[in-house]
């Protein structure tokens, strides 16, 4: 069943749905489209091996289009989908007018690589569902998080900013957080500061039980971290 979506720069050609099993590309195949997964999941597969597992807001067929080859992978729905399809030229709209949008395109890309890197390696890969909650948008004048000591635990990393992050305590600014790789949250700030993105800004949260994934990934942040836990615990004792 397809639903026609009207024209516009950055609207999709149509809007699909698939039912279980339903093949939506086939490994070989060209197609004018990328596709974005707008409810459900959809795996990809490679003469007939699963390679990978797609869930909302993912996008595929992109490579096979901007290469202009047949399509290295068969895409196939898991259960009931909903696919929009787009064709080519929305990029270039998205560059200029939502760079937000096509920020979260690339991030799908991004954790995609990032899965099949992590199998290659043989090391677990992030389930779906975590890969996709760990990033954060947040517009101009947004908060990210209020009295951050009262809270959980979280840490976080800045991937991207338009401007800054803006701590502040008491509603005084008492630093900027600019630099992406950053990493902030409840254990690195002074008690109950407040973070608020200065423009548009992409975050990373990671839980407070998974400071080992910090560590994996980005060993040199993970020692300032842990350093500076410590030298607040000693501080506060």
């Amino acid at each position: 069943m397809n639903d026609r979506v009207g024209k516009g720069s950055a609207k999709a050609i149509e809007v699909s749905v698939f039912r279980a099993g339903q093949e939506i590309i086939s490994q070989g195949s060209g197609c004018p489209y990328f596709f974005v997964i707008l409810s459900g999941l959809v795996v990809l597969r490679q003469g007939g091996k699963r390679i990978r597992s797609l869930g909302e807001q993912d996008i595929f067929g992109l490579e096979s289009l901007l290469l202009k080859r047949p399509s290295d992978y068969a895409a196939e729905a898991v259960g009931k989908c909903r696919i929009a399809a787009y064709a080519p030229e929305v990029l270039d709209y998205l560059m200029v007018q939502s760079p937000r949008m096509l920020q979260s395109l690339l991030f799908s890309i991004l954790r995609q690589l990032k899965h099949t890197a992590l199998n290659l390696l043989d090391s677990p890969p992030l389930s779906l569902a975590a890969a996709q909650e760990r990033f954060h948008f947040f517009s101009d004048g947004e908060t990210i998080g209020e009295e951050m000591e009262s809270g959980q635990a979280a840490l976080y990393r800045l991937v991207s900013t338009a401007g800054w992050l803006q701590v502040t305590l008491a509603g005084r600014e008492i630093t900027r957080i600019s630099h992406p790789g950053e990493f902030f949250g409840a254990p690195l700030l002074p008690g109950n500061a407040s973070v608020r993105s200065i423009g548009q800004s992409v975050v990373e949260r990671y839980g407070a039980g998974e400071l080992d994934i910090i560590i994996r990934d980005y060993p040199d942040s993970a020692l300032k971290i842990m350093q500076t836990m410590i030298e607040r615990r000693g501080a506060k004792s």
